[in-house]
């Protein structure tokens, strides 16, 4: 296996991930995969597309069951050797509009993160320790919203069972430096390895989170999950994302990608 291969984690999932379904039968090669192959499988086949963009509605919802709506536009560039760009521009309500988040992800590099508030007029750089924070208020960090080395977890095949219908191999993931998770728990659907649920620990080992990732749709041939669930079970609040109008391989121009452009709100 390549080493420094990416792990395609929630943001890239949020910023439209995707898989392609198998034209053989997946679960007959998969019985003498490792864990480790099936979770870097998952992950090629989520980078297929060359670039992607979507519109987002976002929930968030506090323990009351009372819900706030956001919209957002996302754009993601890939370039091989392990780089891409991706970026979300904030539409809706007036407290955040104008608000937008890029990222920028080099091979053997840690992720660039940027963030533009409007209010401010300035443009904050995410720090290593920042990374922890929540991201615009949500239940997903800037962690989250970042992508990590495939080769910085440990994986092991711990069961295969039917989650939401659909048979699934739990794969658990252990970092090899513990920063902001101690443990995942990983759903990989056997029949064309699009991600079902997570399961998040805490850095002392707590149960922190739970994603879900539904409704997949083939869109240009891809599989897409289209409606994502972050679910804290510690503070009792979720965020939920749908995506709709969704387009692959659009020839998306460098300079969305960058600070300048973030700044103009589009």
């Amino acid at each position: 296996m390549k080493s420094g291969a990416r792990v395609v984690s929630f943001s890239m999932i949020l910023t439209l991930s995707a898989a392609l379904v198998w034209a053989f039968n997946a679960g007959a090669f998969a019985a003498e995969m490792t864990a480790y192959q099936i979770v870097k499988k998952s992950e090629d086949l989520l980078d297929q597309a060359k670039d992607s963009k979507a519109d987002m509605l976002m929930l968030l919802v506090n323990r009351k069951g009372e819900k706030r709506e956001r919209n957002l536009s996302a754009f993601v560039k890939r370039y091989g050797n392990n780089k891409s760009r991706s970026i979300l521009f904030f539409r809706s309500p007036a407290d955040v509009k104008g608000t937008s988040f890029l990222v920028w992800t080099d091979e053997n590099k840690k992720d660039q993160q940027w963030l533009y508030l409007p209010a401010l007029q300035r443009v904050r750089q995410i720090s290593a320790s920042g990374k922890g924070e929540s991201f615009m208020g949500t239940e997903f960090t800037f962690y989250d919203m970042g992508s990590h080395d495939v080769d910085d977890y440990t994986y092991t095949l711990v069961r295969e069972e039917v989650f939401s219908g659909e048979p699934c191999w739990v794969i658990e993931a252990l970092p090899k430096k513990v920063e902001f998770y101690s443990k995942l728990v990983v759903w990989i659907r056997k029949g064309n390895y699009v991600p079902a649920k997570a399961d998040f620990y805490d850095t002392k080992g707590a149960y922190e989170k739970e994603g879900i990732f539904t409704a997949v749709k083939n869109i240009q041939g891809i599989n897409t999950p289209t409606r994502i669930e972050m679910h804290n079970r510690q503070n009792g609040r979720s965020t939920v994302i749908e995506l709709t109008n969704i387009v692959y391989d659009s020839g998306l121009k460098d300079d969305i990608f960058t600070e300048r452009y973030m700044t103009r709100g589009n």
